[in-house]
């Protein structure tokens, strides 16, 4: 079974009210859940109880993507002040571009025990990297 995520459940996960943005939620849609249903199991695809999940897990991400999309565009994070009052975007908000509001995490946590073994691992790599002292002891 394909996973569904639909614009509706996109634009309410990012908290988005306007029409103004359905066509590149759509081509978010388009363009990630392929890849998202790559990265899946074939047994968790077959097993239709795990539906709603999967799709819950897609939405996340694909509405995280949208979110960051959303600041990195021009003006996104300009902020003005005057008299001593300052109008923007607090700083600590934003301290990750690549997913400013935890979306894209959240989704991929909630598809960890669904993905193919290969991406689990993948996962660990960088702590398999570092060298330690005790590693170094020999050199």
């Amino acid at each position: 079974m394909a996973i569904t995520v639909t614009r509706e459940a996109v634009k309410r996960t990012a908290a988005v009210s306007s029409t103004a943005y359905d066509a590149q939620i759509d081509a978010l849609i388009a363009d990630l859940v392929p890849v998202i249903e790559y990265t899946l199991s074939s047994d968790a695809l077959a097993d239709s109880t795990l539906d709603t999940v999967l799709s819950r897990g897609a939405t996340e991400i694909i509405a995280g993507e949208f979110l960051a999309q959303r600041l990195r565009e021009e003006g996104a994070t300009e902020a003005f002040e005057a008299g001593g009052v300052r109008v923007g975007e607090s700083p600590q908000s934003r301290a990750d571009l690549g997913d400013p509001y935890g979306l894209i995490q959240r989704g991929w946590a909630r598809l960890m025990p669904f993905l193919k073994p290969i991406y689990t691992q993948s996962t660990t790599r960088h702590r398999e990297r570092q060298v330690s002292e005790q590693s170094m002891l020999g050199w």
